[in-house]
């Protein structure tokens, strides 16, 4: 049957697209001896061309493809450039017609490619959308309430002794009127003990005319070259999105068991989160402070805390971006009972050249002054460098010093890449945090000087090899130094990993670690994975299977023995993407009785006009709503992931970006088989903290495959033309009088000939359900000679 379909298809493709230079005379005989309806004749004579109505087609505006979008035919096969294509191609809005944008831009040319289900615009450089000065073309408004929430459990029994860990990352806030309110909470309970900890709140909004924003209420202070801080106050700044985007932290670790990671700054814990046995990667950790090194925790499921720290200068080379941030308020949560005074910080950073920038800024509290100057620079193709030198003094003190720091990123070639960075500092030098609280017998313990070096290589022979080395020595000559070793490759459908980590010098709790693995796939989303584990406890050898049930659950199953007692240990996992949130429960047996349970949940619930809608993902500052028409369960593409509508048709897009480009699709083989999407993509341009919404309309169709007889019996003859109640034509008929049909609710009377070339109506019945899950439904009509319509 689906032969017949294909065939059917592709006769109607044959017939409606035979392209031709120019009008042609058809023998009329020859067509019918080919099993061709004469009448087809006067159409295929104009040349190819696309029926009326809208066809899914791909766009392409000069030279550039633009995805597929709904496109408007008219019935003389005539492209229609409405708000859709100039949606799409990114082209100047001209009107609400159709004819407007030829109008204003004659030197437009059309390619219209039927027989490849293509358009193809070539037009002038002032009719493709520019990003303008005021930023008018953004959508802006629109208004909601959400909840994102990061909720982690863990329950270990180890050697008779329990411990139970709950915590919950929750971010509250509204979008209004551009503006953006937020406020942050971090809960925790462990052993029972439940703490509560509230991180921010604050208001922001985006003023484009002047490319800043504007922030209120306990916020951190940003400086190009100093260590900001928390206060609570205000700050006007340079907006983010209309300059460089800045990413958060990447921590790497070991776990050896079931763990929970702990990742502070300057005291504060900023992140937790629970991982699985063995190599970890934490990205886009939120700092408080870039030029602040990360204390990272990984408290095992026996109770073992094991402590490292990563180096700001360890993170990467961050050259701030050009912009201005100007700042004020009271310092807060400085800790030891310290005082808070009011803080206010300036700084800015602008080119000098194509290849170069300067940057400079100054800090003034209470008791406290720091000011700092920094030079970012290009130097040769694949090189970035910065220097920065700051001075500070503390006034109850009288201390005095200067802080330097030097960083290079070096391209070496085509598979060599380097990471260099230095710093060292004088006795007397104070961050602002700590000059709020007295400390004379840690003056010796504080850091002198710290060195990072990382190495980055890749070949298709040895794969990619990275390594990094960080180092600090502390003014009483206490040093301490870590490293880190990532390999991966690929043997045919092998892959191949490895990861070490030392504690080199000094006694910072890590521990020597080195971990490595195997995986093969053993079919369509399952692999097999063999590891080997090598610590302070021992050697581990493992072995496990990684798979997915569907496109949205992915399941974990692993054995793991200990090679100095035998013994075994078993861990197991299932991780499932609902339409709501982001589920995963794991369980983990270490022998003798111990084992542990761990469960996480996340999302985003959002709160706006017409009810409550549930995202799987978190929401960022920007995000929107979509609207698919009471159509539930259909799979929508974003940029923050995909995405499901619920009953009511509904959906949340997670992720804009703000003032740039957001595109958004349906994936149609998700959509009912009786239901047919208008216009299955949209591109979003959205102002920070907009809400856009958006509607897709959508077509309940009935697709039908007839076989057809006239009166007397007969089957109509193949490659007679089917047409509408207007004489447009919808389809040809195939062998033995099948005739398949893309749309009876849009075409309710269909007209063809008889095998002695009679004017004919199709009749025929339906049943009253409709099979959603069936692309088309089979019937037998007949056609009946009388009068037509057309």
């Amino acid at each position: 049957m689906k032969a017949l379909i294909g065939s059917t298809l592709s006769a109607v493709t044959l017939a409606l697209y035979t392209q031709t230079a120019s009008a042609t005379s058809f023998d009329s005989e020859t067509l019918r001896l080919r099993g061709i309806d004469p009448d087809l004749a006067a159409y295929l004579s104009q040349t190819a061309r696309f029926t009326e109505g809208v066809h899914a087609v791909r766009l392409w505006v000069n030279g550039q493809p633009r995805g597929v979008v709904h496109a408007a035919f008219d019935t003389a096969g005539a492209l229609c450039i409405d708000q859709a294509v100039r949606d799409a191609g990114d082209l100047v809005d001209t009107g609400s017609g159709c004819g407007e944008f030829i109008e204003q831009f004659p030197q437009t040319l059309i390619e219209l490619l039927p027989q490849a289900g293509e358009v193809r615009l070539l037009v002038p450089a002032p009719a493709l959308r520019t990003a303008s000065a005021d930023h008018s073309a953004f959508t802006r408004g629109g208004a909601a309430g959400l909840l994102n929430y990061d909720v982690q459990g863990l329950y270990n029994q180890f050697d008779g002794q329990r411990s139970r860990f709950l915590s919950a990352n929750t971010e509250a806030g509204v979008n209004a009127g551009d503006w953006i309110l937020r406020s942050r909470q971090f809960y925790s309970s462990v052993q029972g003990k439940a703490t509560l900890q509230h991180m921010e709140a604050y208001a922001q909004r985006t003023f484009s005319e002047r490319q800043a924003m504007l922030q209120l209420g306990q916020i951190n202070l940003s400086n190009p070259v100093l260590a900001g801080a928390r206060v609570t106050g205000a700050q006007w700044m340079s907006e983010p999105a209309l300059g460089a985007s800045v990413s958060g932290a990447q921590v790497q670790g070991i776990a050896a068991t079931q763990a929970r990671v702990d990742v502070r700054q300057g005291g504060v814990l900023i992140y937790s989160t629970v991982v699985p046995a063995g190599p970890f990667e934490l990205s886009n950790i939120p700092q408080l402070d870039r030029r602040r090194d990360l204390e990272v925790t990984v408290i095992e499921a026996d109770g073992e805390r094991r402590t490292f720290t990563v180096l700001a200068a360890a993170l990467g080379l961050d050259l701030p971006a050009r912009g201005f941030a100007l700042g004020i308020g009271q310092l807060r949560d400085s800790g030891r009972n310290a005082r808070e005074p009011w803080v206010l910080s300036a700084g800015a950073s602008y080119p000098l050249a194509p290849a170069a920038s300067v940057s400079g800024g100054a800090l003034v509290a209470q008791g406290y002054n720091a000011g700092g100057a920094g030079l970012n620079l290009e130097p040769w193709p694949g090189s970035r460098v910065q220097g920065l030198m700051q001075a500070a003094h503390t006034s109850e003190s009288d201390d005095r010093g200067l802080q330097g720091s030097f960083s290079l990123n070096q391209q070496l070639g085509d598979r060599w890449s380097a990471l260099l960075s230095a710093g060292r500092q004088t006795v007397g030098y104070r961050e602002l945090i700590d000059s709020a609280w007295h400390q004379p017998g840690e003056r010796s313990s504080r850091l002198r000087d710290q060195y990072a070096l990382g190495l980055t290589w890749t070949h298709p022979w040895t794969g990619s090899l990275s390594a990094t080395w960080s180092t600090t020595t502390a003014f009483d000559g206490q040093r301490a130094s870590r490293a880190q070793v990532n390999w991966g490759r690929r043997l045919g459908p092998v892959s191949l990993t490895a990861t070490g980590q030392w504690q080199v010098a000094g006694d910072g709790g890590l521990g020597n670690a080195l971990y490595m693995s195997a995986s093969l796939p053993l079919g369509e989303g399952v692999n097999w994975r063999s590891t080997a584990r090598r610590d302070a406890t021992g050697v581990r050898l493992g072995s496990g299977v990684q798979g997915r049930w569907d496109e949205r659950t992915q399941y974990r199953v692993a054995a793991e023995r200990a090679s100095h007692t035998g013994e075994l240990s078993y861990n197991g996992g299932i991780s499932r993407l609902t339409q709501a949130s982001q589920l995963d429960v794991g369980y983990a047996s270490y022998g003798r009785g111990s084992h542990g349970y761990s469960g996480a949940a996340r999302g985003a619930v959002v709160l706006h006009e017409d009810g409550v809608t549930l995202s799987p993902y978190p929401l960022q500052d920007t995000f929107g709503l979509l609207t698919l028409e009471n159509v539930a369960g259909v799979q929508i593409d974003t940029p923050g992931g995909s995405v499901w509508t619920d009953r009511k048709g509904r959906a949340v897009l997670p992720q804009l970006a703000p003032f740039g480009r957001s595109n958004v699709q349906v994936a149609t083989a998700s959509l009912p088989r009786n239901v047919d999407v208008h216009q299955g993509a949209a591109t979003l341009q959205a102002a920070r903290g907009a809400v856009p919404r958006i509607t897709f309309g959508v077509e309940v169709t009935r697709r039908l495959l007839l076989q057809v007889q006239d009166e007397a019996g007969r089957r109509l003859n193949r490659g007679t033309g089917v047409t509408d109640a207007q004489g447009q034509l919808v389809t040809l008929v195939q062998e033995d009088g099948a005739v398949f049909v893309p749309n009876a609710h849009a075409n309710p009377h269909l007209w063809s000939r008889t095998v002695d070339e009679q004017p004919c109506r199709l009749q025929f019945q339906l049943p009253a359900s409709v099979d959603t899950n069936a692309y088309y439904e089979q019937t037998v009509a007949q056609c009946r000679v009388e009068e037509s319509e057309s």
